[in-house]
């Protein structure tokens, strides 16, 4: 067994084993020593006259939602080119500089090489290079242990977007993804009302419908960094005609594309959506007739205790399709009755009396709540001027088809995102947004939905024992730290760790408090370091069979094929989780290979999407194959059907009547408002947003990408000034949760009394310490009412800056 104080560079940070030719022959590298080392790989090839060259394809990692699928040239063992695969429609064919940057990250200095076990104090990274039966008997022997003494529902699984991981989780037994808290804020408060699946505020349309829209409202959603292969749809939509107001605090890439960049407060976004609110239904712009016939807004709450009016279960509710149906006031017999009655006429807005309780239309308590939030109470909060405002609402309601949309960054990571998302679902189903046959109206989040919801077919699942199956997360916790998750064991992938958490410093002392931490991942990411077993994995351009991993997205079945042979000692997930299969006594459940679980998985699939694809086909066409009977432009709700309990769009929550937010109330952001008192010793606002250089915390690590980035805190010239600061200094960030330091830089795009940091930098690119050491991590009640749970405020955050 060698010894070493790292896995990063090999297993020092700079270099790779001492013995590089013994290497060799253990890690099954082809040829010379200098092979076994990532600079060995990107060293120039020998010259032959005729160089072993071919062509492989394989899908590139998909948390940037794009999906691309690459075509790949191998030449001598070492993969020298990377193009866009050939698609069946040319608009898919793909690839953006993090994709060309492979030929040199896949070698990158951070590669993990070898499987480790922790020597040192977690947290320090020190390891010593074990191998692959020790660090898998270690493991099963752990996890069999937890199961004996603290249950299955001790170990957590945090999946990582990129894995390529399907049967872990399930034979772990262990809750996957706990109380996670990400890119779920705005989904909390949007996605109810249309009972949409992901729960995640994914679009009502598919992101090419923007060319028939006319106005389009982008509000913290910075897709021409966050999505860039998107970018053709969005410029599509301005050739067409289409007006794109961007709103965001600070003058982002996209807002400088747009047609038009309105500054907003940050954290203001349920105000903003609010005022708009409160513009239409004064100046009458919204659709009475869709709300009659398509929206909870006819149906009957009683005052007292908020509750919906609904029938009793009786002989012919079945009729109906719906138990306890919900009671509307019929403007032609003027009586109460269910809603889903032959020839009701619903009134939209109407007080009554039933059975001596006062009751009222949801839409009349809509209009009674809305009074607070008047135009100058809006403009007053979100910094736009009134009259702007006014016109915002008028261009939305009365010049459409239009479209909401909405991020993941921005206002997503705010305490009071719910809010914002409820108030903007609602404001989208006042002017008839959903549902609609007439092109260009939408709203939701566009980049998740170019990802998951539409284009994507459903494969068949691999059976396992009826016992492998994931556990909950305990009911009373809402944060997998908090003393309620029960969790002693973590297994995490591709550097979720830092990702899942504010307040590092929390997160750090937590990890400390495990019983047992593995780490899967591809590179030394920070995770890595908190390690007791790291194995190393292949990435998305290795395989040791020819037939890999298979999705089905962007409207095609996707193929991962051999493009190179594992690097080092890197397995595939695949192969890690037949091999803990064996381990923990369900070795004969699993498929013999990925080709087996490949096939089983198209050929037994009851989508209709997928219907008669095979794997040989999907093989022949290199690896991309049209879904069957996919529309130009995928839309949701057609023919008004909704998955809720009313059947309709249900903008009324009733279950978060205790919570005061039945229908969307102002809340104020936890920590970043005008007038906290905190702001006297921590006056900026920091935010973290997305780069067009990285996925998240991918891709930190790829030398070629950067050199084009530098980490440092972006702020305006004045409050620089104001700290007697210039460009280039070294700067402290810190709060009462932490500090870290890189370098500043002074940018007019920021606004004043702001902060902002490129998300996921790791801290070994810092001068000093963890961006997340001073994120905020406050939990809001109300989570524990919501679909996702509560949210990570990571936005939400108040700094000071000084110089280091």
């Amino acid at each position: 067994m060698s010894t070493a104080n790292s896995s990063r560079g090999g297993l020092t940070r700079r270099s790779f084993l001492k013995t590089a030719g013994a290497a060799a022959g253990a890690v099954g590298l082809a040829g010379a020593a200098s092979m076994t080392s990532t600079s060995g790989w990107l060293a120039p090839a020998q010259a032959h006259a005729e160089p072993e060259e071919r062509v492989a394809y394989t899908f590139h990692y998909r948390h940037c939602q794009c999906n691309c699928h690459l075509k790949c040239t191998v030449r001598d063992g070492r993969m020298v080119l990377i193009e866009p695969n050939d698609w069946p429609n040319k608009r898919n064919e793909t690839v953006c500089l993090k994709g060309i940057s492979e030929i040199q990250h896949t070698y990158s200095a951070d590669r993990i090489q070898a499987p480790l076990k922790r020597v040192g104090e977690r947290g320090k990274g020190e390891f010593v290079q074990i191998t692959w039966d020790e660090a898998l008997d270690t493991i099963a022997d752990k996890v069999k242990e937890t199961w004996e003494k603290d249950g299955p529902q001790a170990i957590a699984f945090q999946t990582a977007v990129d894995s390529l991981t399907t049967f872990l989780p399930k034979l772990l037994k262990g809750q996957e993804k706990p109380r996670r808290g990400i890119d779920i804020g705005l989904g909390n408060g949007f996605s109810p009302a249309l009972a949409e699946s992901g729960q995640q505020g994914a679009s009502s349309n598919e992101v090419t419908d923007w060319k028939n829209a006319k106005t389009i409202l982008n509000v913290g959603c910075n897709m021409l960094e966050t999505c860039m292969v998107t970018s053709k749809y969005f410029f599509d939509a301005k050739d067409a005609g289409s007006e794109i107001i961007t709103i965001d605090p600070n003058f982002c890439t996209t807002a400088a594309k747009s047609s038009r960049w309105i500054p907003i407060v940050a954290g203001t976004d349920p105000a903003l959506y609010l005022g708009m609110v409160s513009v239409i239904l004064e100046k009458g712009w919204y659709n009475e007739s869709y709300l009659k016939v398509n929206t909870s807004m006819p149906f009957l709450v009683k005052r007292s205790d908020g509750s919906l009016l609904r029938r009793d279960i009786v002989s012919d509710a079945a009729q109906t399709g719906t138990e306890n149906p919900f009671m509307v006031w019929d403007e032609g017999t003027e009586s109460v009755v269910e809603y889903l009655a032959n020839g009701v006429s619903p009134a939209l807005e109407h007080e009554a009396v039933v059975d001596g309780e006062a009751y009222a239309t949801v839409f009349s308590l809509l209009k009674e709540n809305q009074r607070q939030y008047t135009v100058a109470w809006a403009s007053e909060l979100t910094g736009i001027a009134e009259e702007t405002l006014v016109e915002l609402a008028d261009k939305y309601a009365n010049h459409g088809p239009s479209i909401l949309s909405f991020g993941f960054g921005g206002g997503e990571k705010f305490y009071n995102a719910d809010v914002a998302g409820h108030a903007a679902v609602l404001l989208a189903t006042l002017v008839g947004s959903f549902g609609t046959d007439v092109p260009g109206w939408g709203a939701g989040a566009y980049v998740n939905s170019y990802q998951k919801i539409f284009g994507a077919g459903k494969f068949a699942s691999w059976p396992l024992p009826s016992e492998c199956k994931t556990a909950k997360a305990a009911k009373g916790s809402v944060d997998c730290r908090d003393d309620k998750s029960g969790i002693k064991f973590l297994w995490a992938q591709n550097g979720a760790f830092q990702q899942v958490a504010g307040n590092q410093n929390r997160t750090d002392e937590w990890a400390r408090s495990l019983d047992f931490i593995v780490v899967q991942d591809i590179w030394h990411t920070p995770t890595v370091d908190w390690a007791d077993i790291v194995l190393p994995v292949c990435s998305h351009f290795e395989c040791d069979e020819e037939i890999g991993f298979v999705r089905a997205l962007r409207g095609h079945v996707l193929l991962q094929q051999r493009v190179l042979d594992p690097l080092f000692e890197s397995k595939t997930d695949f192969w890690i989780e037949r091999e803990m299969a064996k381990r923990l006594g369900y070795g004969d459940s699993m498929p013999a290979s990925q080709e087996e679980l490949t096939r089983f998985q198209l050929e037994n699939s009851t989508d209709k999407a997928v219907a008669g694809i095979t794997l040989d086909e999907v093989v022949a066409s290199k690896g991309v194959v049209a879904l069957r009977n996919q529309p130009e432009i995928a839309r949701s709700y057609s023919g008004q059907t909704y998955k809720t309990k009313s059947g309709k769009i249900d903008v009324y929550y009733e279950d978060l009547v205790s919570y005061g937010q039945a229908l969307p109330t102002w809340e104020a952001p936890h920590e970043a408002y005008a007038g906290n008192v905190l702001r006297e010793r921590y006056p900026l606002h920091m935010t973290q947003r997305r780069s067009r250089y990285f996925v998240h915390q991918n891709f930190m690590d790829a030398t070629w990408i950067r050199q084009h980035y530098d980490p440092a805190v972006e702020m305006n010239p004045i409050d620089l000034a104001a700290r007697g600061l210039v460009s280039g200094d070294t700067v402290e960030v810190f709060n009462d949760r932490g500090s870290f330091k890189c370098e500043c830089v002074a940018t007019e795009a920021v606004c004043p009394g702001m902060a902002i940091i490129v998300e996921g930098v790791w801290p070994k690119f810092m001068v000093e310490g963890n961006l997340q050491n001073v994120t905020n991590d406050a939990v809001n009640p109300r989570g524990k009412a919501l679909a996702k749970g509560r949210v990570i405020p990571f936005n939400d955050t108040l700094v000071e800056v000084k110089k280091a």
